[in-house]
């Protein structure tokens, strides 16, 4: 590796590091540094440009301040093309790379060294390399990041159970864009404890709740739209103007599938991948019907079926399961399609203003989408044990959501009426009955929070602008 490349990536070993000063503290941050000290390997995962370079950098600046010495602190990032190519004769050339410049060979260390790899994927075969390094057990602490789940795992062979530890980066939260904004976020914990099982607030701290977050509604209710236009990428949201936050997407799209996705689909197949990237934009919220997708574009179900994965994998798209207690049946059932990112799903559809948005009738099911994706941001973070999924039965009985924790099933719908109508609340209580559950939550744009009682069972009413 060419020296002046490598001491331009690894800055700290001159000295010359320090983080900008407008850097955004992510909410993930102290859990990727709790890791940090475990032994096993700590992958980032996340859809690109959401920050997990910028993640990266800040976990260095956290060594250094740890009094971890410069020269024992490795960057390298698979971006770069003359390493990938080098490494690509041999990987072995990976560890002379590191003994070069840590100056003496690494299993003769006595203290740790810390080796961070960026866009480790893009070097197909790399990750089970770096497998058998960890089961030799020398004294380095790897920590790898990724754009694509499917490539990541595919070069694994073998179960990774007991050698990584996983940390998922996505789009900005609420309180990231509040911090990139240069705004304090609002303090959602005692929403969040209620909604993830820990706590049942009753009306009067419901209220109480409600008053705390009031002074930030019009801001919240800003923000969120913008979010719900634009999307949650680092840099869109930290854009100036419309006109560059649509730039930026629509570049993002190109990147995604000149980059990501040439070397996985067939090059005069990529337009085919993008026509189903688009109906699947158009569907967020519905079940996934993989027979009407390859009718309407006269391809095969299995090419939409691996399309579909592939989106999965690259994280551009989520799919919630339908909750069942069997578990076979859960998994067998078909998926509701949602997009991570609501920007990304908006440019492919063109849509650039909730006034397009409101005028097709599309604010409800962006809504939606909205929430479900702030459910998993927020369960990025977490240390308990959650999970999302969807309920129907063959009655289409529904809910659009389904909060999995230890504790209980909460099931959420979710309306952008601004009036509450006894129709809303017909699949949670239906959801409450059959699952043997007491409480359930209506979120819609309605003004003020409330608990309805009705037969022992509690349906808390939350503005969205609360969640």
């Amino acid at each position: 590796m060419d020296e002046r490349l490598f001491y331009s990536y690894n800055a700290w070993r001159g000295g010359a590091f320090a983080l900008p000063p407008d850097i955004i503290a992510r909410d993930i941050h102290d859990m990727a540094l709790r890791l940090i000290k475990e032994k096993e390997i700590l992958s980032l995962l996340g859809l690109r440009q959401t920050g997990k370079s910028t993640l990266v950098f800040q976990l260095i600046s956290d060594l250094l301040k740890r009094d971890i010495q410069p020269e024992r602190i490795f960057y390298f990032t698979f971006d770069d093309l003359s390493l990938r190519q080098e490494l690509s004769a041999s990987f072995d050339k990976f560890l002379t790379i590191i003994e070069r410049f840590l100056g003496e060979e690494v299993q003769r260390q006595k203290k740790l060294i810390y080796v961070f790899i960026d866009e480790v994927q893009k070097l197909p075969g790399f990750i089970e390399y770096i497998k058998s390094l960890y089961d030799l057990k020398l004294p380095v602490k790897w920590i790898l990041t990724g754009s694509s789940s499917l490539e990541l795992k595919a070069q694994i062979k073998e179960s990774l159970a007991g050698r990584v530890l996983s940390v998922p980066v996505p789009p900005f939260s609420e309180a990231e864009i509040f911090r990139g904004h240069g705004f304090t976020p609002p303090d959602k914990k005692n929403i969040w404890q209620f909604i993830f099982g820990e706590t049942t607030p009753d009306k009067k701290a419901l209220k109480k709740y409600q008053a705390e977050i009031m002074p930030y509604k019009q801001r919240i209710q800003k923000l969120f739209e913008e979010y719900m236009v634009s999307g949650g990428l680092p840099a869109v949201v930290l854009a100036k103007d419309t006109e560059k936050k649509q730039i930026l997407l629509r570049n993002y799209r190109n990147t995604y599938l000149e980059q990501d996705i040439r070397n996985l689909v067939k090059e005069d197949k990529l337009w085919v991948y993008q026509k189903v990237m688009e109906l699947l934009a158009s569907r967020i919220g519905d079940l996934l019907n993989y027979s009407n997708i390859a009718s309407q574009l006269e391809i095969t179900v299995d090419t939409v079926k691996r399309y579909s994965v592939l989106l999965e994998k690259t994280f551009i798209i989520k799919n919630l399961t339908t909750y069942s207690r069997n578990i076979r049946s859960e998994i067998l059932k078909t998926p509701k399609v949602y997009f991570t990112d609501l920007g990304i799903r908006n440019s492919l559809l063109d849509l650039g203003s909730i006034s397009q948005i409101e005028k097709l009738g599309q604010y409800g099911i962006i809504l939606e989408n909205a929430i479900v994706e702030k459910f998993n941001t927020i369960m990025s973070s977490m240390k308990r044990e959650s999970r999302l999924h969807y309920w129907r039965t063959k009655t289409k009985e529904e809910v659009d959501i389904v909060v999995y924790t230890p504790e209980r099933l909460l099931p959420i719908e979710i309306k952008s009426d601004k009036k509450i109508q006894t129709k809303h609340l017909k699949g949670i209580k239906s959801f409450l009955v059959k699952e043997k559950e007491k409480v359930g939550v209506l979120v819609g744009r309605f003004e003020d929070a409330d608990i309805i009682e009705e037969d022992k069972t509690l349906i808390y009413l939350l503005p969205y602008w609360m969640i």
